[in-house]
């Protein structure tokens, strides 16, 4: 497929994306930057709650789904709206007028970066990451195109004999949806959804979180549009480290999120919403957003600590002398019992996957994090020096104190995790995240974008100041020298860090989307094997195959089902009895194979995800199965061969 071809799969994500949620957002009367972020935001939240509830009610998944529970609270919002919404002054000023047309470039800006940033790097639309995550998550899509079954408690593709289990599905649900409503294959309706979130999700939840921020200041909105692509630790590193499409997705609005809640504790009426409103579409986006990946909700708890605390000293402040000391003890009280909350909700939910362990000694993980050059990325000077004047005028403004607290709490989780001794502590302040720094090293751009922008702002208010300081006195400087400066020094904020990060970042994602021979996962022959594969082999076979060489990738492929679709998994003695001893012709592995039903291997070699991984040399009896007088070649394009088993 080529990129042109890729553009209406591309369009299909975004209407998705926005149009499912739009309901909700003109229930609301929201405008601007509001409503399509709202849209987004709901339109997550109705994917995944639908999801989960669709099989609860006999429906199998599809658009009508998620699209009808948002009209079912699109109407119940609207028989609320009078309590909810404040409606609109008809002498103030129109969010969908010039506002939203800087808003809109901002959003086209950052959009645009982004795609000219990281589809080069993946050369083909349909090319997949050679990484160890995407051979559970193509395939989880192809699960939900086959079971009709999108729901977190129902992905038991890797424990089969289970009846339920967890997985958080919402990614794979929209993908699933792309594939139905377009027909693109499951890599393509892949890398589509991985695009629309990188470009336009990610960088409508910082302008919106600008608008929240900042009002409507134009320049700011446009800054932080372009200023969303220039961080190499989000998007870009989440696309090639994993890939961690659920974290991917799940990062790109916490943002909204925040957004939402900041102005629900400053108590800001400027996006049309009363109180109550905001509250309840706050917990409807976290709900959505926790769907995408738990983590994410905890990612929240952390950046809207500051943002409480300092709720309730401007409580304290603005009460009178007589009730100070009340208010502050109520304060206090909220506050302690949220973190309570919150702390016992951490330690409840520490994962005990946690292997990752420190690389860095805590000062360089705190430097590398302040610098914005997280694990392997080179030292961002040029936004990073932007940052800290941004810091250091919002320490100046108390609504946006918070804002430097969050960042910096941001800076710490990520020197926690790769800086900080492996122990008792480390785990239970970075457990949620799997001890995983890149994980933690995403979140650190959410609020290092908007102080950038701040930053940049400042300098350029300053240059300008300068040049009506250098005319006559006598005379008004003219706007026009003014707004060229702040252009000027706008265009080299964004486009001399955006050309480091593509630089810089580009090349790993280069490496993990590159398709060859040498590819870690599937090579070029590989892949044209399984586009061939569909007129070899029936609709009901079963193909075993190690799924450490990328063979298993045969069924987001083909549909035939695959007997180990994913690396990790808990797969019964059958499974395992098979993988050891079919190419010997084992009893135990003939019979594994009669009462599982597998019919082919598909052999790809010893060339693994991982090339050191003794995990990989578990699957004997399907790995260089050449010679086996148990299976039969029936078909071979370069190193990669299928086999029929005939001699079980």
């Amino acid at each position: 497929m080529t990129w042109l071809e890729f553009v209406p799969v591309f369009a299909t994500v975004v209407a998705l994306l926005i149009g499912i949620g739009a309901p909700i957002s003109a229930a609301l009367r929201l405008r601007g930057i509001a409503f399509v972020g709202v849209a987004i935001g709901s339109s997550i939240a109705s994917i995944g709650l639908s999801a989960f509830l669709a099989p609860k009610v006999g429906l199998s998944w599809t658009l009508a789904a998620p699209l009808g529970l948002s009209l079912i609270v699109a109407v119940a919002v609207l028989t609320l709206r009078r309590r909810l919404t404040i409606p609109p002054d008809p002498r103030g000023r129109n969010e969908w007028g010039r506002p939203f047309l800087f808003q809109l470039s901002a959003v086209l800006l950052g959009s645009a970066l982004a795609l000219l940033f990281i589809a080069p790097q993946i050369g083909d639309p349909g090319h997949p990451a050679q990484t160890y995550d995407t051979v559970f998550h193509l395939n989880a899509v192809e699960w939900i195109l086959d079971t009709g079954n999108a729901s977190p408690t129902a992905m038991t593709m890797t424990t089969p004999g289970r009846a339920t289990t967890f997985y958080p599905t919402l990614w794979h649900a929209i993908v699933a949806l792309v594939v139905q409503l377009t027909g693109a294959s499951v890599p393509v309706a892949t890398n589509a959804v991985a695009l629309v979130v990188a470009s336009v999700v990610w960088t409508v939840a910082c302008v919106f979180l600008a608008r929240v921020l900042f009002g409507r200041a134009p320049f700011h909105a446009v800054l932080v549009g372009g200023l969303s692509a220039v961080f190499g630790a989000f998007p870009a590193m989440l696309l090639w480290f994993g890939v961690l499409y659920p974290n991917l997705l799940a990062v790109s609005i916490l943002p909204l999120a925040l957004a939402l809640l900041a102005a629900l504790v400053q108590q800001r009426s400027m996006l049309g919403m009363r109180s109550i409103a905001l509250a309840l579409t706050a917990a409807w986006v976290i709900g959505g957003m926790t769907l995408a990946h738990p983590n994410a909700l905890f990612s929240l708890f952390v950046l809207t600590i500051p943002l409480v605390v300092s709720a309730a000293v401007r409580l304290v402040r603005r009460a009178s002398p007589q009730r100070r000391i009340r208010v502050a003890a109520l304060s206090a009280i909220a506050a302690i019992a949220l973190f309570a909350v919150e702390a016992f909700a951490f330690s409840r939910t520490t994962t005990t996957d946690n292997a990752w362990l420190p690389s860095r000694s805590f000062p360089a993980a705190v430097r590398e994090a302040l610098t914005n050059s997280p694990i392997d990325l080179s030292y961002a000077w040029v936004v990073s020096a932007l940052m800290v004047i941004g810091i250091v005028v919002a320490l100046r403004r108390p609504r946006l104190r918070w804002a430097v607290a969050a960042y910096l709490l941001s800076v710490l989780l990520y020197a926690v995790a790769i800086g900080w001794p492996a122990g008792p502590l480390r785990t239970a302040i970075t457990g949620v995240w799997y001890n995983d720094s890149y994980r933690l090293a995403a979140l650190t751009p959410i609020l290092a974008i908007p102080l950038a922008a701040l930053g940049t702002v400042r300098i350029a208010r300053w240059l300008a100041g300068g040049i009506r300081l250098g005319r006559s006195r006598t005379r008004r400087a003219p706007a026009l020298p003014a707004i060229a400066t702040m252009i000027i020094v706008g265009l080299l904020a964004i486009s001399v860090p955006f050309t480091s990060t593509v630089i810089d970042s580009g090349r790993f994602i280069a490496a993990r989307y590159h398709l060859d021979d040498r590819s870690a996962m599937l090579s070029a022959d590989e892949v044209a094997l399984l586009e061939q594969l569909p007129q070899l082999v029936p609709e009901n076979a079963v193909i075993a195959g190690n799924p450490w060489n990328g063979s298993s990738l045969v069924y987001a492929y083909t549909g035939r089902r695959t007997l180990f679709p994913h690396v990790g998994g808990a797969y019964p003695d059958a499974y395992w009895a098979l993988a050891e001893g079919l190419s010997d012709g084992t009893p135990e592995a003939c019979a594994a194979a009669h009462d599982l039903g597998v019919t082919h291997v598909l052999d790809f070699g010893e060339r693994y995800i991982f090339a050191e991984d003794l995990r990989a040399e578990e699957f004997p009896g399907i790995t260089n199965v050449s010679g086996s007088d148990t299976l039969t070649l029936i078909a071979e394009r370069g190193d990669a061969k299928l086999y029929e088993v005939t001699g079980c």
